[in-house]
């Protein structure tokens, strides 16, 4: 079988892109090498691996934001937010917004913006009563 060619601007192919090896490191490369990459998978409407790819760098962000103490980078949450608004799938959206809201945050406008948007969510969600 013939070798994949890299899928998101990486050396690696789809398939040996995975762990991540120190914090802050995905396949050898940092997570913001990536932010092309996620681009181009977004441009390119290939929603699975843009997913699969920001799922591995969001683990790489806080481990990098235990590692060294500080908050984690908004960016990959809010592009991994905004995918699975795309798709209508409203609880993976509010899964991981939930996720970011549980961690410390670098400093900037991004936290209000997700609070804002999770409590919508919420509040909307099936089963949910009006307060």
């Amino acid at each position: 079988m013939k070798p994949r060619a890299p899928v998101w601007g990486a050396s690696q192919t789809h398939e040996e892109v995975g762990r991540v090896e120190k914090p802050g490191f995905v396949e050898g490369r940092h997570y913001t090498g990536y932010v092309e990459g996620v681009r181009a998978l977004r441009r390119k409407n290939e929603v699975a691996a843009a997913e699969e790819l920001l799922l591995k760098l969001i683990d790489a962000v806080e481990a990098e934001a235990r590692a060294e103490g500080w908050g984690v980078a908004p960016w990959y949450y809010e592009q991994l937010a905004i995918l699975y608004r795309k798709q209508n799938a409203r609880d993976k959206e509010r899964a991981i917004l939930e996720r970011y809201e549980r961690l410390t945050k670098a400093p900037g406008a991004k936290p209000g913006k997700f609070a804002d948007r999770l409590a919508k969510l919420r509040q909307n969600a099936p089963g949910s009563t009006p307060e």
